[in-house]
């Protein structure tokens, strides 16, 4: 039976039957203080000193003394650290009832999904190429003349009968507002023409009968009128014009 010190050396004794015989074994050899208390151990347990052995495993002699128990706090340290710890969503290294890798039985069904998928993706594979196709029939026939144009014999259709539409629809309204602007007009046309003749008949009646002008000269025409008073002021007017002239000199 091994025998280990306090001091880390093992020893090989096979005359210790019992605890406090290994203990004196080891103070012999150690020259350990005998009035310190020692304790054996045995496969993780704290055999009494009157303990007989039952087996062959290695006996460690130590210092009696410490408490009992262990360090304490360790549950709540356990839970901070699984607080800080992320949870997995991996379970594939897992395995079900029936023993099978999680991983395996994963794989098994992309498979089966992926047969069943290919007749779709056979069909969008043609389909794509009967349209990379078609296009390149429109560029060799001269439809699409760019890689950006656009070629449509329905819509150039439509466009060109909604041109049309359009410059009808104008040229309706600008020949509609024509006619109502002429027809204005010739309606102030008329009304300025209707007012000038009242105008004009109304200076003719205010005038009265016209006068015939005399054949030939006559200097004496319009002096009939005239009173003796104005024949006189004015000769007196020559008079002065006379005389004003005479003192000037």
């Amino acid at each position: 039976m091994f025998i280990k010190s306090p001091l880390g050396k093992t020893y090989f004794c096979d005359q210790s039957s019992t605890a406090q015989e290994a203990i004196k074994f080891i103070q012999v050899k150690e020259n350990l203080p005998i009035n310190f208390v020692w304790k054996c151990e045995q496969n993780g347990k704290f055999l009494d000193k009157n303990y007989k052995f039952t087996s062959l495993s290695t006996v460690t002699i130590l210092p009696h003394g410490g408490l009992q128990g262990g360090k304490g706090g360790f549950g709540s340290l356990l839970r901070s650290i699984g607080a800080q710890i992320e949870k997995t969503t991996n379970h594939e290294a897992m395995r079900d009832l029936s023993g099978r890798r999680q991983r395996d039985v994963n794989n098994e069904q992309r498979l089966k999904n992926y047969v069943a998928g290919a007749t779709e993706r056979e069909r969008e594979a043609r389909e794509k190429k009967e349209v990379k196709l078609e296009k390149l029939r429109r560029l060799a026939e001269g439809e699409n003349k760019g890689k950006h144009d656009f070629s449509d014999p329905l819509y150039d259709k439509a466009r060109s009968e909604t041109e049309e539409k359009v410059h009808e629809a104008v040229e309706a309204a600008m020949a509609a507002g024509g006619e109502a602007s002429a027809s204005k007009a010739h309606t102030s046309n008329t009304k300025d023409d209707f007012a000038k003749d009242n105008l004009k008949r109304k200076n003719e009646g205010d005038a009265g009968p016209l006068q015939k002008k005399p054949k030939g000269l006559w200097i004496g025409q319009g002096l009939d009128e005239l009173d003796d008073s104005d024949l006189s002021d004015s000769d007196e007017s020559s008079d002065e014009a006379k005389s004003s002239i005479v003192v000037s000199k």
